[in-house]
């Protein structure tokens, strides 16, 4: 694979003189640029909640008969559970960690996982740290390539999903009176827009207060990204209530999803991920990792 003997010499000063104008946009790039609720992702961590480690954590990954000469190096935020975290062991675990675990045994590829920085992610690829990251960072609308770096095709989609009391009388989600509450100016709040232009949204400025108004009765049903319900539902201040409807999918009104990250420059590399992304895919794997962390699929090509 060329990738895999030119890029790791290359030198990259011109990629570290854009990312330094770049890079501050990155922070935007989460899943609907909220960090998930802080809360223990309960469901996954019956051995413990993520606990915060100091220094470096590295997974290596050598897939039987996996080409040894080369280490392919992957870098994760390892903060963002259920997509990449720390474990109480100081273990790397998550979707994405399952991912890549996936991707190197398909390419035949030793790898290496680390944990760093979320703000030292794009200058370690830059300066050759790693090859690609892997740390749910939003893909753009149209062009794979975006400055200094290039992207994927996605190995998750966004979802939405609703939220009831559970000792509410809505039933579903296409069936709830108005107002619905959701995050203002998000994507949940365009999927609304988009497909139940029919529902009175009453937006609210924060996850956090848009879940408190479901609580005190401000709203009897509320919009927001799955994952962040699921972890919410799952933790003991979401014991009132229940998912009620979703998830829904829409690449128009939520975005194409995730996927890794490479420098612009390495566009062999991106083929070879992109390749492995739709082998697994294909084979369904995508989705038998995302059923050990959620109880739905966020698979790309899932229906709305």
């Amino acid at each position: 694979m060329r990738w895999i003997t030119t890029w790791p010499h290359r030198r990259r000063s011109a990629v570290l003189l854009l990312l330094a104008f770049w890079a501050g946009g990155l922070v935007s790039a989460r899943i609907d640029g909220l960090a998930l609720m802080d809360v223990p992702y309960g469901r996954m961590l019956a051995d413990g909640v993520p606990l915060p480690v100091e220094g470096t954590q590295t997974d290596i990954i050598i897939p039987d008969g996996a080409d040894t000469g080369h280490v392919l190096g992957f870098a994760t935020e390892g903060a963002y559970p259920p997509f990449n975290f720390v474990d109480a062991t100081g273990a790397l675990r998550g979707i994405e960690i399952d991912i890549i675990h996936a991707v190197c045994a398909d390419l035949l590829v030793r790898c290496e996982i680390r944990a760093v920085a979320w703000d030292a992610l794009l200058p370690g690829l830059a300066r050759g740290e790693h090859e690609a990251v892997a740390a749910s960072i939003r893909l753009p609308e149209g062009d794979t390539v975006s400055g200094p770096v290039r992207y994927t095709q996605p190995y998750l989609s966004h979802a939405i999903a609703f939220a009831a009391r559970k000792d509410s009388n809505v039933p579903a989600a296409g069936t709830a009176a108005p107002p619905v509450g959701v995050v203002a100016d998000t994507r949940p709040a365009a999927w609304l827009a988009a497909h139940r232009p029919d529902m009175q949204m009453r937006p609210y400025p924060s996850a956090r207060a848009l879940y408190a108004g479901l609580i005190t009765g401000e709203v009897t049903l509320i919009v927001d990204d799955a994952v962040r319900l699921d972890r919410w539902l799952n933790d003991a201040s979401g014991s009132c209530c229940r998912m009620t409807g979703g998830p829904h999918f829409d690449d128009m009104a939520l975005g194409r999803g995730v996927g890794f990250v490479v420098a612009a420059e390495n566009e062999a590399l991106a083929a070879s991920l992109d390749a492995a992304l739709s082998r697994l895919r294909a084979a369904g794997r995508i989705d038998e990792i995302t059923d050990r962390y959620l109880p739905f699929p966020l698979a790309p090509g899932e229906d709305s």
